[in-house]
């Protein structure tokens, strides 16, 4: 009789058997080893919670799992949400390491797709009449990073997206931010204006005084060159916070 292996009760999978699941991988001669899951299978993922959806992708992912749904309840646990769990697959850091390659893969190919659609419908509208749609992709991109990130959103006159630019990055609780750069960029994309962004790690999506300052800054510099800053908006815990809506700019 074959022993089973011990069983893990947090991951409701036997030990191990995580460490074994590094067989798969994308364009692997293993590959055609997994499965196909039916059209109505799939389906029914609509309309379920996050364990039951991230339950799907683990499955997929390492089909030789036995216990999918343990690992998502493991991975939700540990990074408190969906989009945390993508965050941190993204990392790649040390709280990532007891998971295999082709989860991680699969997870930051369905976070990249969702960021692209999300994209998609900003350009298809002027952006500022867009607001929850630009919330909702400030959050995907934005959202879960642990240090400061400045992008900046450059539109044409009509405020239709023409690009998005991460323009830098810093630690936790300050990224640099170059006016003249911010310009030079804008001026190489032909934008007729521009909205500033950037993430607080710490959760609170208030501004500082520095965060004013740096905005009055680049408004002088981009006002040279007839280019607009339209906003500058700041994502941090789940919130959003617009200078302009709340008059600081």
């Amino acid at each position: 009789m074959t022993r089973r292996r011990p069983t893990d009760p947090l991951q409701g999978t036997p030990s191990g058997e995580m460490e074994d699941a590094s067989f798969f991988r994308f364009g692997h001669e293993g590959a055609q080893e997994v499965g196909f899951f039916p059209a109505s299978d799939l389906l029914e993922v609509q309309g379920t919670d996050d364990a039951a959806m991230l339950a799907r992708l683990v499955g997929l992912a390492v089909p030789r799992l036995s216990g999918p749904d343990g690992v998502a309840r493991r991975l939700l646990a540990e990074h408190g949400t969906l989009a945390g769990v993508f965050a941190a697959a993204g990392r790649a850091d040390d709280a990532w390491k007891p998971w295999p390659d082709a989860l991680s893969v699969m997870l930051l190919v369905v976070h990249e797709a969702r960021r692209r659609m999300q994209e998609a419908a900003l350009r298809s509208q002027r952006l500022l009449a867009s607001g929850p749609q630009l919330h909702a992709y400030l959050h995907t991109v934005m959202a879960h990073e642990r240090v400061e990130q400045i992008r900046v959103l450059y539109v044409d006159k009509e405020q239709y997206l023409l690009k998005d630019v991460l323009m830098g990055q810093g630690t936790v609780d300050h990224a640099p931010v170059y006016p003249r750069e911010v310009v030079r960029r804008g001026l190489e994309l032909e934008a007729a204006g521009l909205i500033l962004v950037h993430n607080h790690p710490s959760g609170n999506p208030a501004p500082s005084d520095s965060d004013v300052i740096m905005t009055e800054r680049v408004i002088a510099a981009a006002a040279v060159f007839d280019m607009i800053v339209l906003d500058h908006v700041i994502v941090g815990g789940g919130r959003i916070f617009s200078l302009k809506a709340e008059g600081l700019l």
